[in-house]
């Protein structure tokens, strides 16, 4: 009898201790194995614009559960302000909080032109937890950063060449607002590939996501670094023209949706009327 209790025991603890070790480190109970996330830029401009994207966004989630959403910068137009975060970021994107989608944002150039995006920083449902940092959910850890033209790179790149070099992660995604290389009106950025392309070429990064340029785009893979912009969350549109980098470019309202397995990364691009733009799967050397 005395034997039995303690099996049964045993079994009790079992299943109170699976759903904590589910959640641990995943975010949202995404499964180790596999992580579906959105991504968007440029977004919180409350517009019409902003608001169609957020409903293609709903309808992904609903067709198959998403994990997360990054937010690449600009999240409040025109000044960062979090007196405008109602018609900037929660009614757009209400049906996703209401499901319970964590977001993890980093900071835009628009952002910090209120007390230098701190207020932002403190908001706990952009899910920031600093300036700069990362995040591991299943096979996918994230680097969030800020590049912004204050932003402290003194500290900030030893930092991140000391997570890139820590992380096991199948998939190392780094997230800044400005581009690195784009066919956009800003076009590649001299000082940011200095400072930057050597990390990832050595730390072996396979995605790099951000904003800031108005459009669309997903570059062919630079030294193994695919570079994708996803600025075009409702901001008013640029034009972009294709360069010899470029896989997919254009100028249209949307956002990517990506979806992650150890040996699988798949990036898809969707409109503002729920039409697909782009797919390629970036895949792991076994």
């Amino acid at each position: 009898m005395i034997a039995r209790r303690r099996f049964l025991g045993l079994i009790a603890a079992t299943a109170l201790a699976l759903p904590l070790l589910a959640q641990a480190g995943q975010g949202g109970g995404a499964a180790p194995e596999r992580l579906h996330f959105l991504a968007t830029a440029d977004s919180g401009s409350g517009n019409a614009h902003q608001m169609a994207v957020g409903q293609r966004m709903g309808e992904a989630h609903r067709r198959e559960p998403v994990d997360l959403v990054i937010m690449a910068g600009d999240n409040i137009y025109p000044s960062g302000n979090l007196a405008l975060v109602e018609s900037t970021f929660r009614r757009p994107y209400r049906s996703l909080l209401q499901a319970g989608v964590p977001f993890h944002a980093v900071l835009g150039n628009h952002d910090i032109r209120t007390a230098n995006g701190d207020p932002q920083v403190a908001y706990a449902p952009f899910g920031m937890e600093g300036r700069w940092y990362t995040l591991r959910r299943g096979p996918v850890q994230f680097f969030l950063l800020d590049t912004n033209g204050n932003a402290r790179w003194q500290h900030q790149r030893p930092w991140l060449a000391k997570a890139l070099a820590a992380s096991t992660a199948p998939w190392k995604v780094v997230v800044g607002h400005h581009p690195i290389h784009s066919a956009g009106l800003y076009g590649d950025d001299p000082a940011a590939i200095a400072r930057l392309a050597p990390l990832f070429r050595r730390y072996g990064v396979q995605l790099y996501i951000n904003g800031h340029d108005h459009n669309y785009e997903r570059t062919r893979p630079i030294d193994g670094t695919t570079y994708l912009t996803v600025g075009n969350g409702g901001a008013h549109l640029r034009p972009v023209l294709p360069n010899r980098n470029s896989a997919r470019a254009l100028s249209t309202y949307g956002f990517a949706e990506l979806s992650a397995t150890p040996d699988r990364l798949r990036i898809e691009a969707w409109d503002s009327r729920g039409r697909r733009i782009d797919q390629a799967d970036l895949l792991r050397p076994h």
